[in-house]
């Protein structure tokens, strides 16, 4: 009895349900929502620091989550450049 394995989940696939993209943008929006309902302590109340005064405004952590994410995938794209090996590498074994 051979079972096929299960292919990965790929979220590019043009097969991908409605029902996830519903959930991921309903995801968004609650953590949108939520920022307008949670009380926040502004730990930098009274500082001279710029990035100290900006963590007080809305969506900021939003904005920082989403810089950080593309940040990561840019340096990944660009290690991706200089890690990548030669398609014939393995060629040249005896």
């Amino acid at each position: 009895m051979s079972e096929t394995p299960e292919e990965p989940f790929v979220p590019d696939k043009p097969t991908v349900s409605r029902k996830f993209w519903i959930a991921l943008w309903l995801t968004c929006g609650v953590s949108i929502l939520l920022e307008l309902l949670v009380h926040r302590h502004e730990h930098f109340e009274s500082s001279d620091s710029a990035f100290a005064s900006a963590t007080n405004w809305f969506g900021f952590y939003i904005a920082l989550g989403f810089l950080a994410c593309c940040i990561a995938i840019l340096l990944a794209k660009g290690l991706g450049l200089f890690l990548k090996a030669k398609e014939d590498y393995y060629d040249d074994t005896p």
